[in-house]
């Protein structure tokens, strides 16, 4: 466990992994049950479709549904163990990032004890401890679990589907370019002003801790608080815009994906060429992927936004004032 005191590591990875390894070990491992176990369900309903309901065999439908109730205690069991294990970990990382900010302000502050500028540094402990220490440890309990148990599940059910029909499956694949070029760019203008907006909001902390000190109090002061504020509404209003725009665009090819399968899919059961079976394993098995998908793209999304935000603390914590802050995309 990292000290409070420690100097901060370049990267939010880097962070992540000095300050909850064993954690993060612990959480793979309850992850990749999970995800060992995504296919069986799918292929369950395949036999129970084939077998026991083509045949009329009552036996095996009980023991398929037996054995399908088996796998569901088990995968939401372990689920509930890994859901629990990661908000410990984020209220853990919480803990350690706030008494981070706090030792590192302190001697800040400490320094410029007397000084006209010294108040800059607790509104800017105000805001860190309270929002920005938080929304950073939100990630850290996703970083290494969630990719791992959303990009597996993605995988198993997308390789069991071609292994089922590679046709359908190809056509089902295409739903999801576009989102791998338009998701990057329209991200990094999300992080961008992100950054923007907890630099604003920081200002605001300044102004207040100031009034509470018996500093300001004048018109100038007002005025420029009112401009923060503005500000601070302007930027969010940019990021809502780009914000839902991804999400209106993923919900849009999600909706695509059953229409595909029933046009391609309903073609090849016309022509002969798959059971009916298929078709019903594809519906299931499409929600399957999207689901997984569209949580890797908000991984991805939250991923870079935790980095940018993390070179904020880490500037801020060393005294840094960069131009321009430096993002990059994970």
């Amino acid at each position: 466990m990292l000290d409070p005191q420690a100097k901060m590591p370049r990267y939010v990875y880097q962070y992540i992994w000095s300050v909850s390894a064993r954690r993060q070990i612990m959480l793979c491992i309850l992850t990749g049950i999970v995800v060992a176990l995504t296919a069986a369900p799918l292929e369950l309903q395949r036999r129970i479709t084939d077998d026991a309901f083509g045949p009329k065999n009552l036996n095996l439908l009980v023991v398929y549904c037996a054995i399908y109730l088996v796998l569901l205690i088990v995968q939401g069991t372990t689920k509930y163990f890994l859901n629990v294990s990661r908000g410990r970990t984020v209220e853990i990382v919480s803990r350690l990032l706030r008494l981070q900010i706090f030792s590192h302000l302190s001697e800040l502050t400490a320094k410029e004890k007397g000084e006209a500028d010294a108040p800059a540094a607790r509104g800017a402990t105000v805001s860190m401890i309270s929002s920005e220490a938080e929304d950073l440890a939100g990630f850290v309990g996703d970083s290494f679990s969630m990719p791992l148990q959303q990009g597996g599940t993605a995988v198993a059910i997308f390789g069991y589907l071609i292994w089922v029909n590679p046709m359908i499956a190809g056509f089902a694949a295409i739903l999801y370019l576009p989102q791998l070029f338009v998701v990057p760019p329209t991200q990094h203008g999300i992080n961008r002003n992100s950054v923007t907006y907890a630099k604003t909001l920081r200002k605001v902390g300044d102004i207040v801790v100031g009034l509470t000190r018996g500093k300001g109090g004048n018109g100038s002061v007002a005025g420029q608080f009112k401009r923060m504020v503005n500000r601070a509404f302007d930027l969010r209003i940019r990021i809502y815009r780009m914000k839902f725009f991804l999400t209106a665009l993923g919900n849009f090819l999600d909706a695509l994906g059953p229409l595909i399968v029933f046009a391609v899919g309903g073609w090849l059961v016309i022509e002969g060429r798959v059971p009916i079976s298929t078709i019903v394993v594809f519906i299931s098995g499409v929600q399957k992927v999207s689901d997984p998908w569209d949580q890797l793209i908000t991984f991805y999304r939250t991923a870079s936004n935790s980095q940018a935000k993390y070179e904020l603390i880490r500037d801020t914590l060393e005294g840094a004032t960069p131009a321009r802050p430096r993002l990059r995309r994970k």
